[in-house]
């Protein structure tokens, strides 16, 4: 990862997240029209994305990545899970606050900001990879997380299988078997899926535009959650997976997801189940305006720390 390209590429998705800022400020993009684009790009933009990443030739290397990706994720979730309960008790929280800071924590934008990363920093092989990562956290958010929230609920197995999972799988399966699809098909998935990185930085400003109130910057907890999530955690990752010899490509793909801001689930939790609803709206806003910031000085540190010697 080459340090100038990649801070170009952060400069560029800052602009497109700043010009959705200001659509979302002078009432170009409406609530209503951020809803709208949200359930264009969970349903559309983002599937094709992934779908269209299936389409390289097999190398060595990339089934070994996929198995150290997959491992690491399943891995760092297990020990990011064990680590927000620790730091939650040792906080004293309480019930919904409880739930939301642990699920802010382990629950990241892998989605809407891990795809358009991914792909600005590696195209389709980052997005392909990405995709692995994305896959396992939509078995957990929807397993876990679910229970997290509604912990007199039970696990509907139905929500497992929803359009992001299964682009995931389908993406993996196509390329595991080197299945080319048509040249029309392919090109629409292509044309579509590069849209969603621009479109998805656009709705990420709108939607912070869109928090008003000093309250948001006045509550310490929330400061933890960023400072942990944005952080302490990649940061982490990336000196213990240098430790452990893993290459380049795997390094970034799970420093960069890592490094990802809390997702927008973790509100759509919290309010479904009244549990802190506005703790964890603010907990979803602060890490993704502070992300702007945090991203480029991650990239930094494997550029400079990580991928040298």
């Amino acid at each position: 990862m080459d340090f100038n390209i990649a801070i170009n590429q952060t400069l560029i998705l800052f602009l497109i997240i700043t010009m959705g800022y200001i659509a979302g400020k002078n009432g170009v993009l409406t609530e209503d029209g951020q809803k709208s684009l949200s359930t264009v790009l969970l349903n559309i933009g983002l599937p094709c994305l992934a779908l269209s990443s299936a389409n390289m030739a097999y190398s060595s290397e990339v089934m070994p990545n996929i198995i150290k990706i997959g491992s690491i994720t399943i891995i760092s979730y297990i020990v990011i899970i064990g680590l927000s309960m620790l730091l939650a008790k040792a906080l004293k929280l309480k019930d919904g606050t409880y739930n939301a800071f642990i699920s802010l924590i382990v629950f990241g934008n892998v989605g809407f900001m891990g795809y358009p990363i991914a792909f600005a920093f590696f195209k389709e092989i980052g997005v392909f990879y990405a995709s692995i990562v994305n896959l396992i956290f939509t078995l957990l958010v929807w397993t876990y997380g679910l229970l997290l929230y509604d912990r007199q609920g039970k696990i509907d197995m139905k929500k497992l299988f929803n359009i992001g999972s299964i682009a995931s799988v389908v993406t993996i399966f196509l390329f595991l078997f080197q299945i080319r699809l048509p040249y029309v098909i392919q090109t629409a998935l292509d044309l579509t899926g590069k849209m969603t990185v621009s479109l998805s930085c656009i709705l990420i400003g709108a939607m912070i535009a869109g928090v008003h109130g000093n309250k948001i910057f006045k509550d310490s907890r929330v400061f933890i959650v960023a400072f942990v999530k944005l952080l302490v955690i990649p940061i982490a990752t990336a000196f213990i997976l240098k430790f452990l010899n893993m290459n380049d490509m795997v390094i970034s793909i799970c420093v960069l997801m890592a490094a990802m801001p809390s997702g927008a689930t973790n509100a759509i939790f919290a309010k479904q189940y009244n549990s802190e609803p506005e703790f964890a709206s603010i907990g979803v806003f602060i890490t993704t305006l502070l992300s702007i910031v945090t991203l480029p000085a991650i990239v930094y540190m494997l550029t400079n720390f990580i991928f040298v010697g």
